[in-house]
């Protein structure tokens, strides 16, 4: 059997493992997590069909007496309660029970909407993930956040369910394109950034690529130390009362751009990246951050090819606004995760409005 890594995470509603590892899934046993009869796959449509073929003979060898299965284009635009709804009528027309589970196989966009229909169908029924973009290996598929998008801005509608089980399995990552694995790497930085100056060492040494047997065991283990980050805030803080807003660094900004972009230009990671930048100007400006610091962050999304400028059609008055309308302001100000130095995040409020137009100033 293929070398499977396990991760603890203990946050305060449940206690779940996330496995590690390369192409094990068809030989692992679903038994083992649970034993539920009902299940329904939910799955993004544009994963190749061997990839699929691999989860639901994982499935099937379960013996469940239901399983079904809802396709659907995983996008920004189709993360809607419309989906939710139609999904959930589903269940509903299937007659699965309380005792059901949901398995999830896609990106974060596929884990946020699974995670969200398993919280509120019936109440709450259990969800496991098989997270297929390194964005969702590393971040999305952990901690319980689940949500969809309302016609103007991301995840205003969600709650936090904690899954069964995440099974990161590096076999799907081969499938992506450069784009999407670039988008991944923003959320790897991003731990780094708030939480681990080693791990931003072992980033600014680390190749990009895993076409080498050397390189794909290389990120197996960044996507199990980033993990290990998440899971670490998730346990402190599991619905983000205090230090789990960490994980927000360049969030601000990001979902400020998608929105401006209406969900049609950079993708998420993209937008994250560029984001960390402004959070890291932003730093910069409140003298938390040295310019030899930012540099450092400059460079490693230039490493790992994520934007270095704002895009063209996003002028920082409109960001701005975006930003005030935004659900990570709190009492009407808007807040800013920033650096305290390269490792350590702190939260910050009422920060002059030039300032933050200076921070888009990258």
């Amino acid at each position: 059997m293929k070398k499977i890594n396990q991760l603890k995470v203990k946050a305060a509603s449940s206690s779940y493992n996330i496995y590690f590892g390369e192409n094990f899934i068809t030989n692992f046993s679903l038994k083992k997590l649970s034993d539920a009869k009902e299940i329904l796959l939910i799955f993004d449509s544009k994963l190749p069909i061997s990839s699929l073929k691999k989860v639901q003979t994982f499935i099937k060898k379960s013996k469940p007496s239901k399983f079904e299965s809802f396709k659907f284009v995983a996008n920004e635009k189709n993360k809607s309660l419309e989906t939710a709804e139609r999904i959930l009528e589903k269940l509903i027309d299937s007659k699965f029970s309380r005792d059901s589970l949901i398995v999830s196989f896609g990106g974060g966009i596929t884990t946020d909407i699974s995670g969200f229909i398993a919280s509120v169908y019936l109440r709450g029924i259990d969800v496991m993930h098989i997270p297929t973009t390194l964005l969702a290996q590393v971040d999305a598929s952990i901690g319980g956040k689940t949500g969809v998008n309302s016609k103007k801005f991301k995840n205003m509608v969600g709650a936090f369910k904690q899954p069964l089980a995440v099974m990161v399995d590096t076999y799907y990552l081969k499938s992506l394109s450069k784009r999407h694995i670039t988008a991944g790497y923003s959320e790897i930085i991003k731990h780094a950034l708030i939480d681990d100056k080693k791990l931003l060492l072992r980033l600014e040494k680390f190749q990009g690529s895993f076409k080498t047997r050397k390189n794909s065991i290389e990120l197996v283990n960044l996507i199990k130390i980033s993990s290990k980050i998440k899971a670490k805030i998730v346990e402190q803080d599991e619905e983000e009362k205090s230090v789990r807003a960490h994980l927000n660094f360049g969030h601000t900004f990001a979902h400020a751009i998608e929105s401006v972009q209406s969900f049609k230009g950079l993708n998420h990671g993209e937008a994250v990246g560029v984001g960390m930048l402004c959070a890291a100007k932003l730093s910069l400006l409140l003298n938390k951050l040295t310019i030899k610091e930012y540099d450092r962050v400059r460079k490693i999304n230039k490493k790992y090819k994520l934007p270095t400028e704002l895009p063209s059609d996003c002028e920082p008055q409109k960001i701005l606004k975006a930003m005030e309308l935004d659900k990570k302001s709190k009492n009407s100000n808007l807040r800013f995760i920033v650096l305290d130095g390269i490792g350590k995040a702190e939260i910050v409020e009422n920060i002059p409005e030039e300032k933050i137009l200076n921070s888009l100033k990258i």
